[in-house]
């Protein structure tokens, strides 16, 4: 089971997921074109943006593509981490986007998903995000889907 900490109180989820950042300047489309490219992966845009409230009542909105594999795979979203009004995380290193999967043991791993996402041109680094530090990303919490 995950869990992660927000102001004072965890918060548990049902599932354990990993993250992913990448760093990338394709653009977002072209990043889930690419990933479904090298994984036979189906990543999809969500018909609405994902939004939250970054800065003084502004929403901001971010691309957000999901992938559900068949019955004895993972799910997985790709978030782009620049929205229309700024950043889901800031900190050093800041990701371009985000890759979050959802019992990624089932798919062999964090280390695959790495490894293929180096091969793809225009993919300046990739990292898996510290569990222990998944407290920083508060906006894990506002994803419907964990």
């Amino acid at each position: 089971m995950s869990q992660k900490r927000l102001k004072s109180h965890f918060l548990e989820f049902e599932y354990n997921f990993d993250v992913v950042g990448i760093h990338s300047v394709n653009a977002p489309h072209y990043m889930a074109w690419c990933l479904n490219d090298t994984f036979s992966a189906n990543f999809q845009l969500h018909v609405h943006s994902f939004a939250l409230n970054l800065l003084k009542e502004t929403m901001s909105e971010h691309a957000e593509f999901y992938w559900q594999g068949d019955e004895a795979h993972s799910e997985m979203w790709l978030v782009n981490n620049r929205g229309s009004h700024g950043l889901l995380y800031s900190g050093k290193p800041t990701p371009d986007y985000w890759l979050v999967i959802r019992e990624a043991e089932i798919m062999g791993g964090t280390s695959d998903w790495i490894q293929g996402i180096k091969a793809i041109n225009n993919v300046q680094m990739v990292f898996e995000f510290p569990t222990e530090q998944l407290e920083k990303l508060t906006w894990l919490q506002q994803l419907s889907h964990l």
